[in-house]
């Protein structure tokens, strides 16, 4: 979900309006490459669940979520078409300029149109004067330019999951974080620190976040975590979404404990001074 996919929803929703329909948008899960090319299976900019509550939020009426598996992949283009008008009305049609379904991806807007459809080709999406792609935000997300690549989604880079039980190290060195379990396949930005935000139920923080394997103490699991500025609380159990806004550096080795206090003190400042 970015500023193209945007431009698509809006025209559909533009276009379900004049045609007297119902906005509707068909997704795929898991993505068509992770069945057909599992070697090449992208990371996930957007999970399911935060894809469906961004398309509610844009207005999309109905989201139909298909499982894409090689059975689906079988189908022609008019077994493919025939299976959503067994379930829908479909009066008209708004699909990207590359845009193919179907086996061998033999359906496309000149096919529709043969067969009847009405359909808008929506042109590719410029982002000052460049195509944007998906790839271009994953490639930000892995060096670790979150600042870049939220201009191209047109929203924060999130990452949300149930707040999971660490081992305290943050609580002692005084900086207590929580601990996000991460979806499967989620993109999970380069390793390091980053000023961002953090929102449990409903109520919003300025958060220090960290991407890493706490390698001053030697660890070896990923953790994905947070310290939440002006915080008192236990979040154990909850669901904790973080917003990256900036990177501010790579997961540092230190030698001391006492060395890293010192790193934290200056990230939590700098992250107060560029979220607030």
């Amino acid at each position: 979900m970015h500023l193209g996919h945007a431009d698509v929803i809006r025209r559909t929703i533009a276009a379900a309006s004049q045609s007297g329909a119902a906005p509707a948008l068909i997704t795929f899960e898991p993505h068509p490459r992770c069945v057909l090319d599992p070697a090449n299976c992208p990371q996930s900019i957007t999970t399911l669940q935060e894809k469906l509550a961004l398309l509610e939020a844009a207005g999309v009426e109905h989201a139909i979520v298909l499982r894409f598996d090689r059975a689906l992949a079988s189908l022609g283009p008019q077994e493919f078409v025939e299976m959503l008008g067994s379930r829908m009305d479909i009066r008209h049609w708004v699909i990207g300029f590359d845009f193919a379904f179907g086996n061998q991806r033999r359906g496309n807007a000149a096919w529709l149109r043969e067969h009847g459809h009405e359909v808008d080709v929506v042109p590719p999406f410029t982002f000052e004067g460049n195509a944007l792609h998906s790839s271009d935000i994953r490639r930000l997300i892995n060096i670790g330019d979150v600042h870049e690549a939220n201009r191209l989604v047109g929203r924060e880079y999130a990452m949300a999951g149930p707040v999971e039980a660490g081992d305290q190290v943050g609580r002692r060195l005084g900086f207590p974080t929580a601990n996000i379990a991460v979806e499967p396949n989620k993109l999970i930005p380069a390793l390091g620190a980053y000023a961002g935000r953090a929102i449990s139920d409903g109520k919003e923080f300025v958060a220090a976040l960290s991407v890493g394997y706490r390698p001053t103490f030697g660890g070896t699991q990923l953790r994905v975590e947070a310290f939440l500025l002006d915080f008192e609380g236990d979040l154990y159990q909850h669901r904790l979404e973080l917003r990256f806004i900036r990177y501010l550096h790579p997961d540092i080795r230190f030698d001391s404990p006492a060395e890293l206090v010192v790193q934290l003190k200056h990230d939590v400042a700098d992250t107060r001074r560029i979220v607030k």
